[in-house]
């Protein structure tokens, strides 16, 4: 048989009446193998080709010709021929079902040089692989033919990732944090969800008086499966479009995560809500660290104190985004035996952003009885709209519509 003649080789397809079989799609690959090992090695051999997924069947080469018979040929097909006492009549029946065009992986027993001759030139298969495989084995002979799943396109988030820090403990970080959410996803009707860095100690929950999840430790330590349907499972909700996504963990438990975890995460949080406000206090934690890197918008706290001066020059030199934008708090402003707003200004060479005067009896208060700060109107709570405002937070225009909006 010479090549022109080969029975696998790509050939124009012929005109055939459109079947509803025939117009079933094609499947991009599709395996049949004999052992379950075989095919483990292989989908782990092809899973970072095949991104969407290749299939295998583990079946007998029998199983595969009777199956092949009631199904669209995949693009590229692998078969096992473990088992033919006769594999050149094997082939000849398998050709009897290959579409032209299809590409032919062979593997099977070790056979004789005149073997894979006759498949490979004579018939016209691309490959023929002797088992045992191996890893080597099938990058370098199998992987070669199979043709990678395109890689999606990059979008832009839409999204806006605001980290919300303290220069030290006791600012507020968490009471402006949590108040700041609530504006956004209460107040001005925008999908958000407040993240609680600190998976341990944090009181972001408590804040919105919702319980945390046990389940944000387990996503991050399992960055593959997080998309945004198990982000709905785990974040608890505080109102029609406001989550918490909190944890308390054990004191004792050890929480590490794969590099990158956080990344992952916050895309899944920006592909449900439009506003990932993140509360990374002042304990610079390995996941409230990284989180803090990667946010394009940070919200600093400073507090009229000794403790804020020192710590500011510390805060602004950790890794930022080229485009990171800062937005300067100055919090209990004019607060007994504080320092002066001016003097801060002066010392630091900066300029405060957003003032938030001292409220020793509103704020404590309505932390007492599980209310927000901004639900009672004053300057907290013009100082919050100031910020969620300065912050990219507006209502949006299409409020005729509520339940529709998905990401608004």
């Amino acid at each position: 048989m010479t090549p022109s003649q080969s029975l696998f080789s790509p050939r124009s397809p012929q005109p055939v009446s459109q079947t509803a079989s025939s117009q079933r799609a094609k499947q991009k690959f599709l395996g049949f193998v004999a052992d379950a090992p075989t095919a483990a090695l292989l989908e782990s051999g092809f899973k970072a080709t095949l991104t969407n997924g290749g299939t295998f069947h583990i079946v007998s080469f029998r199983t595969t010709l009777a199956m092949l018979s009631r199904i669209p040929c995949p693009e590229t097909l692998l078969v096992d021929l473990t088992g033919e006492d006769q594999p050149l009549s094997a082939m000849l029946e398998l050709a009897e079902l290959v579409e032209p065009g299809t590409t032919v992986l062979i593997i099977g027993p070790a056979r004789e040089l005149s073997f894979y001759r006759a498949v490979v030139h004579g018939m016209g298969v691309r490959e023929y692989v002797s088992k045992p495989l191996t890893a080597a084995s099938i990058a370098s002979l199998l992987l070669p033919h199979i043709i990678p799943d395109p890689k999606p396109i990059a979008t832009a988030a839409t999204g806006h990732i605001i980290a919300v820090t303290g220069v030290r403990g006791g600012v507020g970080t968490t009471t402006i944090a949590a108040n700041l959410a609530w504006m956004i996803g209460h107040d001005l009707h925008r999908h958000t969800i407040l993240l609680d860095t600190d998976l341990q100690t944090g009181t972001a929950a408590l804040a919105l008086n919702v319980d945390p999840s046990r389940g944000l430790a387990s996503a991050l330590q399992s960055p593959d499966r997080m998309d945004s349907m198990l982000i709905e499972r785990v974040a608890q909700p505080a109102g029609d479009r406001l989550h918490v996504l909190a944890g308390q963990e054990s004191l004792t438990q050890r929480l590490d995560y794969p590099e990158g975890a956080a990344k992952t995460l916050t895309q899944a949080l920006l592909g449900r809500f439009k506003f990932v406000i993140a509360d990374t206090g002042a304990r610079q934690l390995p996941f409230a660290r990284e989180v803090l890197e990667l946010a394009p918008q940070r919200v600093i706290i400073l507090d009229p104190s000794i403790m804020s001066l020192r710590n500011y020059d510390r805060l602004m030199a950790q890794p930022a985004t080229a485009n990171t934008r800062t937005t300067l708090v100055l919090n209990q402003a004019g607060r007994p035996y504080g320092l002066s707003q001016k003097l801060m200004e002066q010392t630091l060479s900066i300029k405060f952003d957003i003032i938030i005067p001292d409220l020793p009896r509103i704020i404590p208060k309505a932390e007492k009885f599980g209310e927000m700060g901004i639900s009672t109107r004053g300057p907290f709570r013009d100082a919050i709209t100031q910020l969620a405002h300065q912050l990219g937070a507006a209502e949006p225009t299409n409020r005729a519509f509520p339940k529709i909006a998905i990401n608004a």
